[in-house]
């Protein structure tokens, strides 16, 4: 019994250019960057078969081109945009690592494949993980439904100068949530900074550096719960940024 095997190069060439569209997303993404690089694979692929449609002109390599640079920048932008915000756990860590020079116990990230700090770390994954619970990965593959509904395949692109606007504002409030966030173990830190310039001033002869080591180690590890009491709010109106990051991303483009 003879079986034939045929392939559409139309339906190929459109899955192609979806699965584009998805790696770029998920290189972009903080948040997909902790899953492990075959998880990364599968999922691109799944996805871009999920959303592939077929193409006329697929033997047309200038088309190709442009569909694969269309749809590139389009989930670059999309993922860098949508994760921006979320780079505020991030700092909020490093913010309360520095400034209780826990900064020196940095240690390498093979995710990120860069150096990060103590609690940078923590809350980053704690934050990841919780998102994974309340479904933002199904959120972020909603939008990127979303984004092929607004713009096809083989659909055009005009990059609006206000993305940049949008950018430079997620960088503002990303750099408020962090502070926000990390307020608790700052204030501590800071009253922990006045006592020892108050005891290094009535007492010269007291070697005030080395005591306060320990003293500010303290000071963040007992107050870094109520920093943790602040983040399922922070979740929540990270959640609600992204959503508006995506409608506000596809109409700049």
């Amino acid at each position: 019994m003879d079986l034939d095997f045929v392939v559409n190069a139309d339906w190929v060439a459109g899955m192609l250019l979806a699965s584009i569209r998805v790696a770029a997303f998920v290189i972009a993404s903080p948040i997909f960057k902790a899953f492990p690089a075959t998880g990364r694979m599968a999922m691109v692929i799944v996805l871009g078969y999920t959303f592939a449609e077929p193409i006329s002109g697929s033997g047309d390599i200038a088309v190709l081109l442009v569909g694969g640079f269309t749809n590139a920048v389009i989930g670059l932008t999309l993922g860098f945009l949508t994760g921006l915000i979320f780079y505020l756990f991030t700092v909020g860590g490093a913010l309360i690592d520095f400034t209780s020079i826990m900064s020196a116990a940095a240690i390498f990230d093979p995710v990120s494949s860069d150096r990060v700090t103590i609690f940078g770390r923590i809350f980053n994954i704690m934050a990841i993980t919780m998102f994974l619970l309340l479904g933002v990965d199904r959120m972020l593959v909603a939008g990127m439904g979303v984004s092929f509904d607004a713009v096809g395949i083989t659909g055009t692109i005009s990059l609006s100068s206000g993305l940049a606007d949008v950018a430079l504002e997620l960088m503002g409030r990303m750099m408020i949530g962090a502070i926000e966030m990390a307020m608790p173990a700052l204030a501590a830190l800071f009253i922990a900074e006045v006592v020892l310039g108050i005891a290094a001033r009535f007492a010269p002869q007291s070697n005030v550096f080395l005591i306060g080591l320990p003293v500010k180690l303290f000071a963040a590890l007992a107050s870094v719960g109520a920093v943790l009491l602040l983040v399922p709010e922070t979740l929540d109106g990270v959640m609600g940024i992204m959503q508006d990051t995506f409608k506000t991303g596809l109409l700049g483009m």
